[in-house]
């Protein structure tokens, strides 16, 4: 990893989290031949990669070797699983940002929280009439042998609960109104 050292990007990419809200990645491409050199968050790394099947990476990231796979979920989202860990990653380049950053300031009003994979609901921490924070848990939904814990994206209160624990839901289905 090097620090404090100025390259100029060849692109760059933000990305975020979906269970970690107000959690943003800013990734620079600054090299691109057999070893690329890449910036997260104006930390230097060299990552080399293979891939090895429709979904599978074999990468080396600092001279460690990771097996990753990576999965489209779907409009630049992307689903990551790496040593058992899962993480919903959505991906947007520069001027998507700015497009975004023009249109939605800050997400207000009547959130419609979806399924954004197809599980089980597991555990639902809140019901009709809670108030709840940004980043507040809402429920579980297993999927794929892993936990996900659906968050709150603003403070408000829980207008509408659709889901019950042990339901099957598919993705997009509604699962909470939070206003």
């Amino acid at each position: 990893m090097e620090k404090n050292v100025i390259h100029k990007a060849l692109a760059t990419y933000f990305a975020t989290v979906n269970d970690m809200p107000g959690t943003e990645y800013k990734i620079d491409i600054l090299e691109d031949g057999a070893t690329k050199k890449v910036s997260v968050n104006g930390v230097v790394y060299e990552v080399d990669y293979n891939v090895g099947g429709d979904t599978i990476y074999s990468m080396i990231l600092n001279n460690r070797s990771h097996g990753v796979q990576i999965s489209s979920i779907g409009d630049s989202a992307y689903e990551v699983k790496n040593k058992g860990d899962l993480f919903q990653i959505k991906v947007a380049g520069e001027l998507e940002k700015m497009r975004q950053a023009r249109t939605q300031s800050a997400i207000v009003g009547r959130q419609v929280i979806t399924a954004q994979m197809p599980g089980a609901i597991l555990k639902i921490y809140v019901k009709e009439g809670d108030e709840v924070k940004a980043g507040d848990p809402l429920c579980v939904l297993a999927a794929m042998k892993m936990e996900n814990e659906i968050r709150s994206p603003i403070h408000g209160i829980i207008k509408e609960v659709y889901i019950h624990e042990t339901d099957k839901v598919s993705v997009g289905d509604k699962m909470m109104i939070v206003e």
